[in-house]
């Protein structure tokens, strides 16, 4: 099989995921995880008024395929062959009943090694000043959750709504390798410019900057 990467690390492309998934090679090669649109119209934003046909797609791509939703939108998808659950204590996002959804599902297809199926995140205790800004960043911590369970070391693993890159970062950090796709140019700028600092290590930009790492906020739809 190609190597989509050509040996490197990382890549950030740009561009739609529909399209661009169907230029990847089938099989098994590389694990799908991602935080994709809710289709809930998140604060009025366009990008988020539908979910995309984008499950056909990275199934073919990947016999893992691993994402997070909303508990009202996990029945828009077909069965999944299991749910894992994200405990998200203090949220700052309500629920249609009115109260703070403290949960999300995450869906899983294939079989990825989870040790347990739940994660428990405090979404405050784990949320960092913003820089590279998303609008529904989600924390390091639950991508690294994820990545670990979804993909082998040394293996790749691919994200087509990467957004600020947390799921690359998380890859890096495990050892590895990131294939990210953004629909948006700037988000997109602003991943690559993410990974750049965290394939060097660092936590953080350079101390004569002013920007932060941002991606570590638990607000999803």
């Amino acid at each position: 099989m190609s190597d989509p990467l050509d040996g490197a690390r990382w890549r950030v492309d740009q561009g739609d995921c529909l399209e661009l998934l169907r230029g990847l090679p089938d099989g098994r090669g590389a694990a799908i995880v991602t935080d994709p649109p809710y289709g809930l119209d998140f604060r009025g934003s366009e990008w988020d008024d539908h979910i995309p046909d984008w499950l056909p797609g990275a199934r073919r791509v990947s016999g893992v395929v691993v994402f997070t939703t909303d508990p009202t939108t996990m029945w828009d998808y077909p069965r999944p062959d299991w749910v894992c659950c994200w405990y998200r204590e203090a949220a700052n996002s309500r629920s249609v009943i009115g109260g703070f959804a403290h949960w999300s599902p995450v869906l899983v297809y294939g079989h990825p090694k989870f040790r347990v199926d739940s994660i428990k995140l405090h979404a405050i205790r784990h949320a960092e000043r913003r820089g590279f800004e998303h609008p529904t960043p989600k924390p390091l911590a639950l991508m690294r959750w994820l990545v670990e369970a979804s993909c082998p070391e040394g293996g790749m693993v691919c994200d087509p709504f990467c957004g600020s890159g947390s799921t690359g970062v998380a890859c890096l950090s495990f050892g590895r390798r990131f294939l990210g796709i953004e629909l948006s140019s700037e988000y997109a700028a602003r991943a690559r410019r993410r990974l750049e600092f965290a394939e060097q290590g660092l936590n953080a930009p350079p101390p004569e900057s002013t920007e932060v790492l941002g991606g570590l906020f638990a607000t999803p739809p």
